[in-house]
């Protein structure tokens, strides 16, 4: 097989915070209009107040019901409790990674799960300690996946 035609599918990830989830919806209608196939495309937000302990029965609901019809998000989605940050969702690509469970926890809920799934997938470690940070505040975070020179015409959409 040709060598350049491989170098043409490697992926790649580009990341991209914003405060709110509105930002998020509008990014991704962005994307979609532009018919790149094979993008995939994670949403991941910090729950504010949200006590997984107890019935939030309604606000699951709601939140999966927006990722599956607005986000467009329908292929996977879940929460985790995460040590450091609090309660967040995740939805998209992404999600199996996070609600994959090792000796029955959830990697998302590790310590360092959130910091090792975005290192597996090529994120670079300051720019993980940076996005941490920024679900902390409250950000959303979109993550999206593709082939490397698809990834520039997305960010220039966004």
């Amino acid at each position: 097989m040709n060598s350049k035609v491989e170098e043409l599918k490697e992926k790649r990830v580009l990341l991209k915070a914003f405060p709110t989830i509105k930002q998020i919806d509008n990014a991704i209608k962005h994307i979609c209009q532009l018919k790149i196939d094979g993008i995939q495309i994670s949403v991941l937000g910090k729950l504010e107040d949200v006590n997984l302990e107890t019935n939030f029965a309604n606000y699951w609901t709601e939140l999966k019901t927006y990722c599956n019809d607005e986000l467009r998000l329908t292929s996977n989605f879940g929460v985790v409790s995460t040590p450091k940050i609090g309660a967040v969702f995740i939805a998209g690509f992404l999600a199996p990674m996070f609600l994959q469970e090792i000796n029955g926890k959830k990697i998302g809920a590790m310590t360092t799960g959130l910091y090792g799934i975005l290192r597996g997938i090529g994120v670079a470690e300051e720019s993980v300690i940076e996005y941490k940070k920024s679900i902390k505040k409250g950000n959303y975070l979109l993550i999206i996946r593709g082939n490397k020179n698809e990834l520039p015409v997305v960010e220039a959409n966004l």
